[in-house]
């Protein structure tokens, strides 16, 4: 897995500027496909074999659907319970030598339940990643979360840039832009606006979800990760990230495909593992950044 940051060649700015979405979602009202757009919505219709509702652009993630009569997600349910708190990250190597943290251990910080609602736009654009047609996506961190938004930003490219992510072998180059025209919009949220912006989803404070072309990522699984990731928070970073974002390009939930295999990167495994192996990536076996970072 990548410890470095990438390459800042062809990166222009580093500026934030403010969006705000709307907060409301209620009686079925649902944010998709830009911040000025906003879409009736009702009860999703019934899920297909691979998770996702069938014809319908409704939010996708590991929460319950409003209204479905399925148990909610486990220790989550109205806050209730509190769910089991997740090991924390050992210390990592350049941690106990003082040196840098590799970019995806940063921001390792506090839990929260709400933030500002206010959203900043990382300015700039960063290299085109990979080969084939680009895909787009604007990095967004809702203000008032402790933590660097920079540091977010840069997982973020680290992550989708990497040749085992979404760029298919060469079908798909990816590139961070700042415009409303991204094509894919991949947010930074606490758990309050998280359970908004996924609505009528019940994503219950604890989890993520796909809504239309957003990614919106819990802060707190970003802080934290799930328990049985066994600390490995890089891992569980790497894997939220490409689950979410593989939502928005279309793709829908897959199950554990067997006892000790590597679970693929569309299974629920915030939810459970399913007797697989923890894993982050969409192609695993292809090899990692030339430059020779990894895990």
């Amino acid at each position: 897995m990548p410890t470095s940051a990438p390459s800042s060649g062809g990166r222009r700015g580093g500026r934030r500027r403010t969006r705000r979405y709307s907060a409301g979602l209620a009686l079925g009202l649902c944010l998709v496909s830009g911040a000025s757009t906003v879409l009736m919505v009702s009860v999703p219709p019934p899920l297909e074999d691979s998770g996702t509702p069938a014809g319908s652009s409704a939010p996708v993630g590991d929460g319950v659907p409003d209204g479905s009569g399925a148990p909610p997600v486990a220790g989550a349910e109205g806050r209730s319970e509190t769910p089991p708190a997740a090991p924390s990250p050992s210390a990592s190597p350049a941690e106990e030598e003082g040196e840098e943290e590799p970019v995806l251990l940063r921001s390792v910080v506090e839990e929260v339940d709400t933030a500002s609602g206010d959203f900043s736009v990382m300015k700039g654009e960063g290299d085109v990643m990979g080969e084939g047609p680009v895909t787009t996506f604007a990095v967004e961190v809702e203000k008032g979360l402790p933590g660097e938004a920079r540091d977010f930003v840069d997982a973020v490219e680290l992550i989708l840039g990497d040749p085992r992510s979404w760029g298919d072998d060469g079908k798909r180059s990816l590139q961070r832009v700042d415009g409303d025209d991204a094509d894919v919009r991949v947010l930074l949220a606490a758990p309050d606006t998280v359970d908004r912006m996924c609505a009528p989803l019940r994503t219950n404070g604890y989890v993520s979800c796909a809504n239309g072309n957003r990614a919106v990522i819990n802060q707190n699984r970003w802080v934290s990760g799930v328990p049985h990731f066994d600390g490995d928070l890089e891992t569980y970073r790497v894997y939220l990230i490409n689950h979410e974002v593989g939502h928005t390009l279309g793709h829908g939930h897959v199950f554990c495909s067997g006892e000790g295999e590597v679970a693929p990167v569309m299974q629920q495994q915030t939810l459970d593992l399913q007797g697989c192996e923890a894993n982050g990536w969409v192609h695993p076996d292809n090899d990692p950044p030339e430059d020779g970072s990894d895990d």
